[in-house]
């Protein structure tokens, strides 16, 4: 029954070659005949003869099987992983993507007597996962050893700001993970053997389009793309009762980087030295002040901390007795543990910190890998455990240096208004989330070619959300004067976001075993025509 339907779907193609095929084959019968051929030689003859008509029609036969559990493996994973994967999972049915594509779109039935789809791999397409939609589906990552199984980065960030690029991956022996721009690494680690979690992090150097490289040794993993504008400038007051070069290549720092910054120091009891760097004025006002923690009493700071402003406390002597008198000024909550006997301990080869820790607080955050710690009540307060760094920029490592003080000064300053949110990668065909904060609520966005309306939130009506899909691939134009990178759809990462939305763990299909036509594959046919052949080719020698 199986192999009349076949013939039934035949094409005029089909009918064509099957009828030459016929007329071959009486051609070869008759030829046989009169030259009186071997009874051996005409049973090879009419078996290659029946070998090349059943390839033409391609016989099929229904087979009985439970589609209640079934496991779909996308094309590179070796046989091994694939037993291993049915065995743990306890599934009977097994399916090569190719095979499961081409019953979905054949056969509307055996998509409805689906049960539970595990997809193995990343190969799945949206095409094929909406037709299955209304089962559960479940998604097990494969990807090579040495390959990016996350990431993540900021898309559109500020200059000056600190950029973190987070992923995962599995290592098959301890390598370094970099980030580079040309030939300069950004900020590197070193990763053991094993399946782990990263972070890198280096202060944004540039306005408009960034390309970065992320490198395993010395293989390419991933280009970092995303684009920077520029910061909004602070107002920047240091308060110091005794003039000290931490202080004085800190402040020329942040004058080089474009901050209003004004000193004043004391110089002898009754005499105070101002400076300004890039012009201050009468009007000025400080957005943070940095001092030391015998001005923790100051009129100006408690003024500022009332006022929601950002104080920062460097140049310790006793920590622990500093910490105190921060807290009765500012009515802070600082409390620090001694953790060694001695005078200071090391944080790199360049620089030392004070031998104590931060002893956790639900209002207080940590700032990178470095004893920084931030508090937040009506302002912030910032504590510093480090000695002296300007050894850093002393020796040429200025890229260290800017980290350090731009992850102080980034969980330091006010939030800022107009701020956009968007997770890089950005995958072509792939929903993405777009996050707003604006003081002026802002009802749509302009993207591409397209205007996209957003949702305000309830909670906060300066903050508003909304998803857009890239069709394009590079760079695309995001509101007036900015642009956000989307990469093409066909590596892992971007099939694994394309899987995604399509996961589901309720409405549970029961499934239920079905009927399934199976049929020999092509390379069987043809592996039986060479044997024939071969066989034909033998006769005629010992004949």
């Amino acid at each position: 029954m199986i192999l009349t339907l076949n013939i039934l779907n035949f094409t005029l193609y089909d009918w064509l070659l099957a009828i030459g095929l016929i007329i071959l084959l009486a051609i070869q019968v008759v030829s046989l005949w009169k030259k009186k051929a071997s009874k051996t030689k005409t049973g090879l003859n009419l078996l290659l003869w029946l070998s090349v008509f059943m390839l033409v029609i391609n016989p099929s036969w229904n087979k009985s099987v439970n589609t209640s559990k079934i496991l779909v493996y996308s094309d590179e994973i070796s046989n091994e992983t694939i037993q291993k994967t049915k065995d743990s999972l306890k599934i009977g049915e097994v399916f090569s993507q190719k095979e499961f594509n081409r019953r979905v779109n054949e056969n509307t039935y055996f998509a409805s007597k689906l049960g539970k789809i595990y997809f193995l791999g990343q190969d799945a397409s949206p095409e094929i996962l909406s037709k299955i939609g209304q089962h559960f589906i479940s998604w097990i990552p494969y990807f090579k050893t040495d390959e990016i199984q996350d990431i993540r980065w900021k898309s559109i960030t500020r200059k000056g700001e600190m950029q973190e690029v987070a992923g995962k991956i599995e290592l098959s022996e301890p390598k370094t993970i970099k980030v580079k721009f040309g030939s300069q690494v950004l900020d590197s680690l070193k990763l053991p053997k094993g399946f782990l979690s990263f972070s890198l992090n280096f202060p944004t150097f540039s306005i408009g389009r960034t390309s970065l490289n992320l490198e395993l040794d010395q293989k390419s993993l991933q280009t970092i793309e995303f684009y920077s504008i520029k910061s909004q400038l602070k107002n920047i007051l240091f308060i110091l009762s005794n003039p000290d070069f931490e202080s004085k290549i800190l402040a020329d720092w942040l004058g080089k980087i474009g901050n209003k910054v004004e000193i004043q120091a004391t110089i002898t009891k009754n005499t105070l030295n101002n400076v300004s760097i890039n012009k201050t004025d009468k009007t000025f006002s400080p957005d943070i002040i940095i001092t030391d923690p015998s001005n923790a009493g100051n009129s100006i700071v408690k003024k500022a901390f009332s006022e929601g402003k950002s104080v920062l406390f460097i140049n310790f002597e006793n920590p622990d007795l500093a910490a105190k008198s921060i807290n009765q000024n500012l009515g802070t909550k600082w409390k620090l543990k001694r953790t060694s006997t001695q005078e200071n301990r090391p944080i790199s080869q360049e620089i030392t910190a004070y031998p104590y820790e931060f002893e956790p607080n639900i209002l207080q955050k940590c700032v990178s890998d470095y004893p920084i710690a931030i508090q937040k009540k009506t302002g912030k307060v910032g504590i510093s455990l480090l000695n002296e760094t300007f050894p850093l920029m002393l020796s040429g490592d200025s890229l260290t240096y800017a980290r350090i003080w731009q992850s102080a000064f980034q969980a330091l300053n006010p939030s800022f208004d107009n701020n956009i949110e968007i997770n890089a990668p950005i995958f072509q065909d792939v929903k993405k989330e777009i996050l707003l904060n604006s003081s002026n609520w802002q009802s749509k966005l302009d993207i591409e070619n397209d205007t996209i309306k957003t949702s305000q939130s309830a909670i906060n009506p300066a903050s508003s959300r909304t998803t857009y899909t890239f069709r394009k691939t590079g760079w695309q134009p995001f509101q007036d004067s900015l642009e956000v990178y989307v990469e093409a759809k066909q590596s892992s990462l971007a099939k694994a976001s394309l899987l995604k939305p399509y996961l589901k763990s309720n409405e549970i299909s029961a499934g239920s075993e079905q009927k399934l036509q199976a049929n020999l594959p092509e390379w069987a046919w043809f592996l039986i025509i060479l044997l024939i052949l071969a066989g034909l080719w033998v006769e005629a020698k010992v004949g």
